[in-house]
């Protein structure tokens, strides 16, 4: 039932034309896929053993803390040689986000994702260079974060007013710009600096924009409410789709580790929409930047959609 195909990769991911390194890119798809297999299988079988809601929601929340551990062994497992993406950055796939140490995602630059773009200690900028898959999607967003502020607010900051299915309001991922993105941006130069890392190319001034996480209250109430939704009784099959829908949404505005929320979430994604729908759901390859800068509904939209053009 899952298969690769359920994983398209991120297009963010794709940044260089060089066919060798983008089959390897889009070779982790296949231990996607298998993860959630087994993951399916795992929680199918709990769900059908489940006498009541408290057991179908435990079999949830394993399952997600199941996908969580699988992430962490894949990075500690992880054969490139150095690099964010090594073994030695392992530890931050379990390291947790709280209220002190938000995860800080810049939204911009482009030119930075282009195949053979050079940066120019001069300018700062990146030059040059061809557009790539990651190029384009960044492009894009920035344009979507963009009109996000200029549709909702006047401030530095717009958060994901997230509705709750028990009814309450909760605040998830934000959108920084002005002197909060700033901000984030000079806080993320010192982690890096603290790491022994480079941070000469990172642009702490002018027009920024950045995705910061929310207070720990808010993604520990999000996320509860996500495994609810998906471990309640459903009417019928739409009715079913619909909580997975509002839950993908709710999960991407809930990571709970530094690294490997965006892997974690798919995975479980996928493996939760087997045991719950008639087929394996569908994902978009910018899920987690869609749910960072769109709205609740917007989202919850164009995911359906997605759907919808699968089953034609």
């Amino acid at each position: 039932m899952i298969t690769a195909a359920c994983f398209p990769v991120p297009g963010l991911l794709l940044r260089t034309h060089d066919e060798a390194t983008q089959q390897i890119i889009r070779g982790f798809a296949q231990h996607q896929a298998r993860a959630a297999s087994r993951l399916h299988h795992t929680l199918a079988s709990a769900l059908h053993r489940s006498h009541d809601i408290a057991e179908r929601t435990r079999a949830f929340e394993a399952a997600f803390t199941a996908a969580e551990d699988w992430r962490y062994r894949a990075a500690a497992s992880s054969q490139h040689p150095d690099g964010r993406y090594s073994a030695r950055w392992a530890d931050r796939f379990r390291t947790p986000i709280t209220d002190d140490n938000p995860n800080l995602f810049r939204i911009g630059e482009p030119a930075r994702f282009r195949d053979g773009a050079t940066w120019d200690p001069d300018t700062r900028t990146y030059q040059g260079g061809t557009d790539t898959p990651a190029s384009r999607t960044m492009r894009a967003f920035e344009e979507h974060a963009t009109a996000r502020f200029l549709q909702t607010c006047k401030g530095d900051v717009v958060s994901n007013r997230v509705a709750l299915p028990d009814g309450r309001i909760a605040e998830g991922m934000r959108l920084l710009r002005g002197s909060a993105a700033h901000q984030a941006a000079a806080e993320m130069a010192a982690r890096i600096a603290a790491r022994g890392g480079d941070t000469s190319r990172i642009i702490t001034n002018g027009h920024l924009i950045y995705c910061a996480t929310g207070l720990e209250a808010d993604r520990h109430a999000i996320l509860h409410q996500a495994i609810a939704l998906l471990a309640a009784e459903h009417p019928a099959p739409a009715a079913t789709l619909t909580a997975w829908l509002q839950a993908a949404y709710l999960l991407y505005q809930a990571p709970r580790t530094k690294r490997g929320a965006d892997a974690t979430t798919r995975v479980f994604l996928i493996a939760a929409g087997a045991s719950l729908l008639p087929s394996p759901p569908v994902l978009v390859h910018d899920v987690d930047l869609r749910a960072y800068v769109r709205t609740q509904n917007t989202f919850v939209t164009e995911l359906r959609a997605a759907q919808n053009g699968a089953n034609q």
